[in-house]
């Protein structure tokens, strides 16, 4: 979702509120507030919220939704926290959520699928990781590509009795 910038400017100038005021009020950086204001409105949605509850209106009145081509994924925590919430658009991270909160309802809850294809989740922050992919030689390649081929042979279909 992206901001209405102009009719917040205009909701701001009306309710004779400062960038400063809203600041505060959201715990965001001036540089940050700026930023959404003068880069097409994009934040995410507890920012929104957040801006939202600052100026007294209903959220409604200043996001401007395009359900089209709703490109966002997004993980967000705050230091120290346990959970994070988890936001995407993309299926093969909407899949695996979806698979995760089956298997692990205590840790992982789906909180709403949107009409926009988002899905929005709970998710342990001790599961968000960035791990750079591995580079391994050709070489290397072939090495466990040759394993993986051995362990299908020797186990045949005995793997899925394992699930």
């Amino acid at each position: 979702m992206r901001l209405k910038t102009r009719a917040y400017k205009e909701i701001m100038q009306r309710k004779g509120l400062s960038p400063d005021q809203i600041c505060k009020s959201t715990g965001l950086s001036e540089f940050s507030f700026h930023w959404i204001l003068n880069n097409g409105g994009f934040a995410s949605d507890g920012t929104l919220k957040a801006l939202a509850i600052a100026t007294d209106v209903k959220l409604e009145k200043i996001i401007r939704p395009d359900p089209s081509d709703n490109i966002e994924n997004g993980i967000e925590f705050i230091k120290d926290a346990e959970t994070a919430v988890a936001q995407f658009s993309q299926g093969r991270f909407k899949t695996r959520i979806k698979r995760l909160a089956a298997k692990h309802p205590e840790e992982c809850q789906i909180l709403a699928e949107n009409p926009d294809g988002t899905l929005l989740a709970h998710i342990p922050v001790e599961w968000v990781k960035i791990i750079p992919p591995r580079q391994l030689s050709e070489e290397e390649k072939q090495k466990r590509a040759d394993a993986i081929r051995r362990n299908i042979f020797q186990n045949g279909n005995r793997r899925h009795e394992k699930e």
